[in-house]
């Protein structure tokens, strides 16, 4: 699949907004530099429902990936460093041999969304090898969803791309299936914070992924549980005061029907 249409947040070119970053591989050891956006010049202009953030002439997202080159080793920044022994030794078994007998990715100026599902989906790979949290693969599936929507969004509004548009549409949402599923595992072993998430945050996530599958009982317990929370921030309670009527909009809809 290629990408096509041109760019949903602003005209100005990706090269405008972001810059090579260097980094020491903890896997191979090699340096590389990494594109990274220039945090100072976006804008976030609206958030969806589930929380993906939605920025003025660039999409981030695009570039959340941490990946070496050289030896095929990616992972969110946030976890790109901490690595044990062990996990290493994973990583080269079953990431960096079988990358380095199929191909070198190049290194670019900016990354087209097909650029960043690769490394997105590196990620992944790399995260179930190395044996990560849940939660951690997690928001490596949920950020992966995200993309997929951004890149679907990119495309020409044409009879020819809805082809295109109807596949990344259920990428996104099997990425998102497997973010709910892992965050709703991670709540039951982790401890919080989760991926820089408090647990109201988590909890407001996991029921609008809910909504979205027809999960309503499930969605609704959670979204009480955050409004009756003290703890919670009021603009986390606002978020699950909205997600509660439309709850209750949807299964009244379903008891309609």
């Amino acid at each position: 699949m290629t990408e096509e249409g041109t760019m949903p947040h602003g005209c100005a070119s990706d090269a405008d907004f972001v810059f090579g970053k260097n980094y020491t591989c903890p896997v191979c050891g090699k340096e590389f530099k990494n594109l990274t956006v220039k945090s100072s010049k976006v804008r976030m202009i609206r958030s969806d429902q589930d929380l993906r953030p939605i920025y003025e002439n660039v999409n981030p997202l695009k570039y959340d990936i941490v990946f070496c080159s050289k030896c095929g080793y990616g992972a969110l920044e946030r976890y790109f460093k901490t690595l044990s022994s062990a996990q290493k030794t994973l990583i080269k078994e079953k990431i960096c041999i079988p990358y380095k007998e199929k191909e070198k990715r190049e290194e670019k100026a900016t990354f087209s969304y097909e650029d960043a599902y690769y490394r997105y989906r590196m990620a992944l790979a790399c995260s179930v090898a190395k044996q990560a949290y849940d939660s951690e693969r997690a928001y490596v599936c949920l950020k992966t969803a995200w993309l997929l929507r951004g890149w679907r969004e990119s495309l020409p509004d044409r009879a020819e791309a809805a082809a295109a548009a109807a596949k990344l549409e259920k990428m996104e949402l099997e990425m998102l299936k497997n973010a709910k599923e892992g965050f709703q595992q991670a709540n039951v072993k982790e401890d919080y914070p989760l991926c820089g998430m408090d647990e109201s945050t988590v909890d407001y996530l996991v029921a609008a992924l809910c909504l979205k599958f027809g999960e309503l009982d499930t969605a609704m317990k959670l979204v009480s549980t955050i409004i009756a929370n003290r703890a919670a921030g009021q603009r986390v309670k606002d978020r699950a005061r909205d997600l509660k009527d439309e709850i209750l909009q949807k299964s009244k809809e379903q008891g309609q029907a």
